[in-house]
Parts: C-alpha cells; sequence; structure tokens
C-alpha cells in the first residue's frame, strides 16, 4: 500500500483546498490493515463451573512495524475492534492495542500480548493476553495465533483465537445474482453480472463494465465469471456469453475484456501454447490473476487436451498463458482432503497473494474426510482453510432469498500487502463556483484508490468515498465543513 507524497495545492474560493504534504510508505512504517476470517473465536470462561461461551469473533486492527534486526521484525498493534455474540446472548466488545513479534534462527517463532477492554454489556474488564505457542501455522502475512488471558479472575476470563489476513476488501461476484434487503425495488436488484463488495455495497454494476466496448443495441447484463484489477484501475473481466462488438468484432465469453473498451486477451491466445488439439476458438475463462510481469494465470470451463503437455487439461486446473499448469485441480485442494481426491471440482474465482498463496472457489462443492462441507460459494485458501462462507461475504446484504450458497465467480482483494506503485498525480482539481462541490481527477497505477480528507494537515483524516477503482472523484462537502480542507490520496 501507498499512501501518496502529493504536492501541496490551494484554491482561493468559497473552499480553501490543500493536498497533504509528505506521505507515508507501508512498507516502511504505514500501517497494515487485517480483518479477522472464517475461525476466529472468543471464548467467555470462569473457574466457577459454568459451560465456557464460545462465539464467532469479527473485526479489524492494524499492524505497524516498529523495528527489525536479522533475527525478528516487531510491530505494534492498533486500532483493535472486535465483536462477538449475537443477541439475546452476551454481546461482546473488544478494543485495545499491544505488540507482535515474528521471526527467529533456527524455527520462526512469533510472539503477542494484547492489552484489551472486553465488554460483555455487564462488566467491562482490561485482559492482558499473550500466546501459550510460539508455532507458526499460516505463510506470512496471514496470521494465526491462539491467546490466553494471563490476569485472570475466578469468576471470568478469555481466550481469543485469531485468524487474520491483511486486507481492506473483497470484490466478488456471486452466481445467480440476489435480492439485498438493503434497498428498495428496483435497486435491491443485485445481478451475477454486477462487482460486489463485502461490505454491502455494489462497487461496479454489469452495466459500468460494457459501455466502451461498442455492444449495440446495449444489453442488460453479460454476466461476470472472472475479474482482476488492473494497474490504473483498469477492470479486466470476462462475460458469461458471446456478443457481437461494433468496433471489437466477435466477443467470446471466453475472452478477457477491459472496461475501458479493449480486449486484453483473446482466449484463444491464451490457450495457444497448449496446443489445444482438436484446436478450439474458445473455451471459457472461469477464473484470471494478471501476474505484474503481464503472465496471466487463469481456468477454462471445459476440458481441453494439451498436445504440447500431451495430457488433460481439466477445468479446475490453474493454468499460465506460458503453457504451464500452476497447479492440478487436486493440488489446490489437497489440504481439505475431498472425500473423491481426484474429482475435478472446477475454479470460478482466483486471488494470488505475492506469497503466491492462492485464495479461490470451487464450482462444485465437496465434502472433506473429515466430514465437513465446502460449498460452490465458499472462499477457500489452498493452505487448506476457509477465508469466509459463502453468507457471511454476502450477508452484509442482507439477501431476501433463502438459500444456502450463491456461489463465488469472481474475486479481487484490495490488500496492503500488493506490491507499491509509484506516487499518484493529481491532474485536475476544480471547485464550483456556486455549489461548492470539489471534482479531483489524478493519475496513478495502483489497482485501487481512496481519497481522504482532514480539517487540519495532521488529522484526523477520514474518507470521502468507498475504495474505488475510479481515477476521479466529485464530493460536495457539508455546510458546517471548515473552509481549508486538506486532501490526501491513497491507492493499493
Amino acid at each position: 500500500m501507498k499512501t501518496s507524497s502529493l504536492t501541496a495545492l490551494s484554491c482561493a474560493v468559497a473552499l480553501g483546498v490543500s493536498l497533504s504534504p509528505g506521505g507515508l510508505d507501508a512498507a516502511a512504517s504505514g500501517p497494515w490493515q487485517y480483518r479477522l476470517i472464517e475461525g476466529s473465536t472468543l471464548t467467555d470462561d470462569c473457574f466457577c463451573g459454568r459451560p465456557a461461551i464460545q462465539q464467532p469473533l469479527r473485526g479489524s486492527f492494524q499492524l505497524r512495524r516498529l523495528d527489525e534486526n536479522p533475527l525478528f521484525t516487531r510491530y505494534t498493534v492498533e486500532d483493535i475492534a472486535f465483536r462477538a455474540g449475537t443477541a439475546p446472548g452476551p454481546l461482546y466488545q473488544v478494543t485495545g492495542h499491544g505488540t507482535y513479534q515474528v521471526g527467529g534462527e533456527v524455527a520462526v517463532s512469533q510472539e503477542m500480548i494484547l492489552e484489551l477492554q472486553i465488554d460483555d454489556g455487564f462488566t467491562n474488564r482490561w485482559c492482558v493476553l499473550t500466546n501459550l505457542s510460539p508455532a507458526v501455522n499460516r505463510l506470512w502475512p496471514m496470521l494465526e495465533i491462539s491467546l490466553d488471558q494471563s490476569n485472570k479472575t475466578v469468576i471470568q476470563f478469555y481466550d481469543l483465537d485469531l485468524k487474520a489476513a491483511p486486507f481492506r476488501e473483497i470484490w466478488f461476484s456471486t452466481a445467480g445474482g440476489l435480492t439485498s434487503g438493503n434497498w428498495s425495488p428496483p435497486t435491491n436488484a443485485v445481478s451475477g453480472g454486477d462487482l460486489l463488495s463485502e461490505t454491502g455495497r455494489i462497487v461496479k454494476r454489469n452495466t459500468d463494465l460494457t459501455p466502451g466496448l461498442g455492444i449495440m443495441p446495449m444489453v442488460p447484463d453479460l454476466g461476470l465469471d472472472a475479474v482482476d484489477v488492473l494497474p490504473a484501475g483498469e477492470i479486466a473481466f470476462s462475460a458469461e456469453q458471446d456478443i457481437v462488438s461494433e468496433t471489437l468484432g466477435m466477443l467470446y465469453h471466453g475472452d478477457l475484456l477491459s472496461n475501458r473498451g479493449r480486449v486484453v486477451w483473446r482466449n484463444a491466445e491464451l490457450i495457444r501454447p497448449f496446443s489445444p488439439e482438436p484446436p478450439a476458438p474458445d473455451v471459457g475463462l472461469d477464473a484470471v490473476h494478471v501476474r505484474d510481469d503481464g503472465e496471466v494465470w487463469f481456468s477454462t470451463e471445459t476440458d481441453i487436451f494439451s498436445e504440447a503437455l500431451g495430457v488433460t487439461v481439466r477445468r479446475g486446473d490453474l493454468l499460465s498463458s506460458s503453457g504451464r499448469i500452476i497447479k492440478l485441480n487436486e493440488e489446490l485442494l489437497a489440504r481439505f482432503q475431498p472425500a473423491d481426491p481426484k474429482k475435478d471440482y472446477g475454479l470460478d474465482a482466483l486471488y494470488v497473494w505475492p506469497s503466491d498463496e492462492i485464495w479461490f472457489s470451487v464450482e462444485t462443492g465437496f465434502a472433506g474426510s473429515d466430514f465437513d462441507s465446502y460449498l460452490a460459494g465458499d472462499l477457500l485458501s489452498d493452505q487448506g482453510y476457509v477465508v469466509y462462507r459463502n453468507l457471511e461475504l454476502t450477508g452484509a446484504f442482507a439477501p431476501l432469498e433463502d438459500l444456502a450458497d450463491f456461489g463465488l465467480d469472481a474475486l479481487f482483494v484490495v490488500a496492503d500487502v500488493a506490491p507499491t506503485a509509484p506516487a499518484p498525480r493529481i491532474v485536475s482539481f476544480m471547485v464550483g463556483p456556486k455549489t461548492g462541490t470539489v471534482s479531483i481527477r489524478w493519475e496513478g497505477q495502483g489497482r485501487a484508490f481512496q481519497l481522504e480528507a482532514a480539517a487540519e494537515v495532521l488529522g484526523p483524516w477520514l474518507p470521502l468515498g468507498p475504495i474505488t477503482p475510479d481515477l476521479s472523484l466529485g464530493w460536495t462537502p457539508p455546510p458546517d465543513r471548515p473552509l481549508q480542507s486538506f486532501f490526501r490520496l491513497r491507492q493499493w
């Protein structure tokens, strides 16, 4: 992540504005935001004999690097905001701070100490929690750690199991759409072609992705089978149907298209290094991830026989545009121990972390050998854990449909761990003389952006809008806004 260093700018109009001087490189000193994921729990226990109460735990914290030496890296844990419990039972609010250290000479180990206020609605206790085991079980920068309260009392003490990943938002599409209980018709209709955020908002309607493709007459929805966000916020995606473009010719459902009106990759170009036999103009595109060097990792909708490799390439295998099989479907799922390990369960959505850990969804749900079930819409890791169950991923939309699974067809993660891009540049800044609306346009090589404002140069900084792939923002300040505001632009 990069908090950009921008040239100061002021306008002698009704609203004075400035862009903040300075900036923070997250790799050096800025915080990474972590979100708790599936498997995080709070346990409320005592020595009094009552049953322990265990609740799913969700929320966020920030990790800021303090220092490092050849053996260890130390961090502060800041802005802890966790919650657990559902009415009519106890509702827990957890706040606080702490430290975290990871490293080692022979084996990697970790140590976390948290000072927390835990409010269960009846008591608000100051608790110190530390980890009993130094074992590191997940690839950095993922975190998994169990914490035990050191200042226990007879009547109440807590344990926390934290499983966390460093991301701001998850953008995705569902297989068949849903009806949100948050809005009134017709705006509450969410299609399978819309790009959504797990925070409960629509990042882009499908009709926002397609206008530049020269499709006439315009169709209401082309679907959304695969997605990635490229530098400068360009959205690359595949559709669910073939269609004719007046400017680009025939567009196949396996082509990788751009919301800026171009074909990023033809499906035939992606599969050509595999020398499919018999030759096929299009085998679909179910998942996609474009690497920083331009190599494309993807999956197809149908099996093909690769004459170049001498094997059948299956729809659930992770492929490379260079003609390699990155991972077989059974390798992606191996740590889940499927009851039928040789079956191909498909590969519907994909995100690859810089560590090469892979988050994905399958096309067909499966049962593990331990009798756990994994649905087609669940977000999984190739390291063998569930990131989000589908109903939690879609829960912020309050779907009206009584379904256990809405599918997961496309995936992009706004993550603080992405490679740092050069600082963006403001190219246009205007304030409407009558309305006071601030219109800002910028250029940058980030995948996603967020504009923030503050009344003072030292903050506090507040977002003016959600995280977006767009390169512009229009903002109307509230009447009580100070005459001078400072702005800064963040990118991921």
